[in-house]
């Protein structure tokens, strides 16, 4: 067989051979998922919170390790002018146990914070788990260097946020601090107990307001 001849044979043979092999099957693509958005995106609402949750005041009932009863403090000074000008509107007080008490704040050789007990959002009363721990602040040392003493006289003051209609606020920080009055007293203080509303406030956090929802129980020593 001549050269040529030769060459095209073996040429036809490598065009048959391809034309027998089988292309590989192509590989099955995967689907991609579609994308699940986070809450907060568009469309997708954001889970809400539990009535429990939003409910919850923001702290808990403490009592400072140390009571700082100095006249001459500026908080304390702030607080007894504002008691002062306040004694005058208490509704549950004669005229006489409003000059009683006004005398023995204006006299007090001193009077300090011992307690403050944190309330939710709109609410009054104390909640069962504030009595509990009230109940056990109560017994710590440096509150009761001022309950065992007799002569010493507790001011409950009442405070709330700055939501809201004024009016209602003044109504909810008294009835606050006659809810606390009411539970010193059950939980067995014998000292005299009054309570003050001293109405809207911010004066303990501007930006976060939960925490002027507070009662405070300050000692007033004659």
């Amino acid at each position: 067989m001549t050269g040529p001849l030769r060459l095209a044979c073996l040429l036809a043979a490598i065009a048959l051979a391809g034309c027998d092999r089988k292309a590989a099957p192509a590989a099955a693509s995967t689907p991609t998922p579609a994308p699940v958005n986070e809450p907060g995106y568009a469309g997708v609402p954001e889970p809400s919170a539990s009535p429990a949750a939003s409910e919850a005041p923001s702290g808990q009932v403490v009592a400072p390790e140390q009571v700082n009863t100095d006249s001459a403090n500026a908080e304390n000074q702030a607080v007894k002018t504002e008691v002062l000008s306040r004694i005058d509107v208490m509704p549950n007080l004669t005229p006489e146990e409003k000059d009683k008490l006004y005398v023995q704040v204006e006299r007090a050789r001193g009077m300090g914070k011992i307690i403050t007990i944190p309330f939710a959002s709109g609410k009054t009363a104390v909640g069962a788990t504030e009595i509990a721990a009230l109940q056990e602040v109560i017994k710590l040392p440096q509150v009761q260097k001022f309950a065992s003493d007799p002569t010493v006289v507790f001011v409950v003051l009442g405070f709330a946020d700055k939501k809201g209609d004024p009016g209602k606020n003044q109504a909810i920080s008294l009835q606050r601090a006659d809810s606390v009055v009411s539970t010193l007293k059950r939980s067995g203080i014998l000292n005299v107990t009054h309570a003050v509303g001293m109405g809207s406030s911010e004066i303990f956090d501007a930006q976060n307001l939960d925490k002027n929802r507070v009662v405070e129980v300050w000692a007033v020593l004659p």
